[in-house]
């Protein structure tokens, strides 16, 4: 892809936190159980295994996989609809100062791609809806009924593996950094990434991610958050899981 770039600029938007406020990765999965209350069980059946990563003995791609139980059973397709229809409401979350980023980027026809480390059966209905050149999510193989821990074909689609995805997209080079790239995160996750381009954008940035040396001169955005503080926001996700709050009203603050 780099050769037919021809100088074209490229913007690479991570996802959760960054274009949006909330972890979509738990927010779906109560998506989920909402419409399947029974799978509240096998949700406990994750938490139950949270020791084994604190000990060691599962690594993190293990976890992600793990996490995904609550979709045991499911046919694939269902699932694929899912993700689809929260697409549909996530779209509505989107923080208004970086889809004008977004869309200022497409104007100037850059290359726009979210790399994201959800799912990409909704990360890609997602990015579709907001006009992305392409997305590269944390794939999911979803060929049957769902195992209890789905394959992930490309592995977790987070820190160092983004990078390496980009690269062989031909989005990235080899070595050395895209001076006419942005990347746009939230998280020092996304450190290879930010160090990868050119332009840096942090998106709320906590103190130390801020502070980082090797991020010195990054531009940081400042959008307002659905929630006044971490309790409210805790708040509002407990309600929105019992089933006394809407998503849309999670998305809506006083900020």
């Amino acid at each position: 892809m780099t050769d037919d770039l021809n100088g074209r600029g490229v913007a690479l938007f991570d996802m959760d936190g960054t274009l949006l406020p909330w972890d979509t990765q738990y927010v779906f999965s109560c998506f989920v159980v909402r419409r399947h209350p029974w799978r509240r069980l096998l949700v406990l059946l994750f938490l139950a295994c949270i020791p084994l990563y604190i000990l060691g003995i599962w690594d993190e791609n293990r976890m992600k996989r793990a996490y995904l139980i609550y979709l045991w059973g499911l046919p694939g397709e269902t699932v694929a609809q899912y993700g689809r229809e929260f697409g549909l409401l996530a779209q509505e979350w989107i923080y208004p100062e970086l889809k004008e980023r977004l869309q200022e980027h497409q104007r100037n026809g850059d290359l726009c791609l979210m790399v994201s480390a959800s799912p990409s059966f909704y990360a890609e209905p997602l990015g579709d809806l907001l006009g992305f050149d392409g997305v590269l999510g944390t794939d999911v193989l979803l060929e049957g009924r769902m195992p209890a821990m789905p394959e992930l074909p490309n592995g977790n689609n987070k820190g160092y593996v983004k990078v390496e995805r980009l690269r062989a997209q031909g989005v990235l080079p080899e070595r050395g950094v895209l001076q006419n790239a942005a990347a746009y995160s939230d998280s020092s996750a996304d450190m290879p990434m930010l160090l990868s381009c050119g332009r840096r954008v942090l998106v709320n940035p906590s103190p130390s991610l801020k502070g980082d040396a090797r991020l010195a001169g990054a531009e940081c955005l400042y959008p307002p958050t659905p929630w006044n503080g971490k309790c409210d926001k805790i708040w509002k996700i407990f309600l929105f899981v019992i089933g006394m709050n809407n998503i849309s009203a999670c998305n809506k603050g006083d900020n």
